[in-house]
């Protein structure tokens, strides 16, 4: 645990799309949660308009789970609007998602298809550019892990923890539900 309790930052966040396939898919919201060593908590949230192409892709099942109507997103910025923001509050870990490898996968498609770089030393200098923090740590492996539930979807680690659903499928109230399931399993491991 030495590394963990020394940590810089510990991130979580979550994200909201408009399809289950990446290479089909924008991002619809994100929120990000970064508890930093010296004990404060930033929380950032936005939602993002997709392009008028992105949506022909989008699955509607997709778009009805995560609330997702113009009216609401008709002021909210493109993703090349918060993409440097996004990239810069990602790089802290480690990084922690629920079903991490789909927030990840999604992001970085998205990030490719706007012109970013996975950053690497070869390239330090490059302005759009974009990586994680590590470790990466999925709340759903620590939950099949650590706690006896016998699905790991959120809701029903909700239900397991007495956590509210109002809210489900939005972003800030999943990373928030999340960072709640990440540190109750570290709690109980710990103790």
């Amino acid at each position: 645990m030495a590394n963990f309790t020394t940590a810089k930052a510990t991130t979580f966040f979550d994200i909201e799309t408009t399809h289950l396939d990446p290479k089909r898919s924008a991002i619809l919201e994100i929120s990000i949660i970064t508890d930093w060593d010296s004990g404060s908590t930033d929380t950032w949230t936005t939602k993002i308009k997709p392009r008028p192409v992105e949506l022909e892709f989008a699955s509607e099942e997709a778009l009805k789970i995560c609330w997702y109507n113009e009216e609401d997103w008709k002021d909210a910025p493109s993703f090349e609007e918060v993409a440097d923001t996004i990239a810069k509050k990602l790089r802290f870990g480690p990084i922690i998602a629920h079903n991490i490898d789909f927030d990840v996968s999604h992001l970085t498609a998205v990030f490719e298809r706007y012109g970013y770089k996975k950053w690497s030393r070869e390239s330090p200098s490059s302005d759009k550019t974009y990586s994680f923090g590590y470790p990466k740590i999925d709340t759903c492996a620590l939950s099949y892990l650590f706690l006896e539930t016998e699905r790991q979807n959120l809701d029903t680690l909700r239900e397991h923890l007495d956590i509210s659903t109002d809210g489900a499928h939005t972003a800030e109230k999943d990373v928030g539900d999340c960072r709640q399931v990440f540190y109750h399993i570290i709690d109980a491991t710990i103790n």
